[in-house]
């Protein structure tokens, strides 16, 4: 193919380099998938509580996994069980927050006690996933440079 028809995609160089790593959108499906259905287990007393959880859940949940995957699997740190417990926490309650200031929004007729209530719902399925999550392996260093390098014995 010549050069001069090729075409040229911009490629994915302008994310940041935590968002272009395999781990994070594993961890952001993990938790748009398993997110409604941990949030919705409290009301399986009802008769389809499954797919309205996703139905309500499903965006939030994935923006909950965005937040906590961006903090969790930045290069050089593998936290422990408290700071996955309090991002995962922190993450749920943001993105439900978001979704419920939407919703409040849409209606017409805000009562913020509404989007308060919601966003407690996202607290504990996105704190179960989060304390759920492996720590991440090691990431190695790609930029070229060959390291420290060991002198001779």
């Amino acid at each position: 193919m010549s050069p001069l028809f090729r075409a040229a995609l911009p490629g994915l160089q302008w994310l940041p380099a935590v968002w272009r790593r395999r781990a994070t959108w594993a961890t952001v499906l993990r938790f748009g998938f398993f997110g409604p259905l941990v949030g919705g287990a409290p009301y399986v007393i009802f008769v389809f509580p499954i797919p309205f959880a996703y139905s309500i859940g499903g965006l939030p949940a994935l923006f909950a996994g965005w937040l906590f995957a961006s903090w969790y699997h930045r290069p050089g740190r593998v936290p422990g069980w408290g700071w996955r417990l309090l991002f995962g926490a922190l993450s749920g309650a943001a993105a439900a927050l978001a979704s419920a200031v939407v919703l409040v929004l849409a209606a017409g007729r805000p009562d913020w006690t509404f989007v308060w209530v919601i966003a407690v719902h996202g607290v504990p399925a996105a704190t179960v996933l989060a304390l759920l999550q492996r720590p991440p392996r090691p990431s190695l260093h790609r930029s070229g440079e060959a390291g420290p390098r060991l002198a001779p014995a």
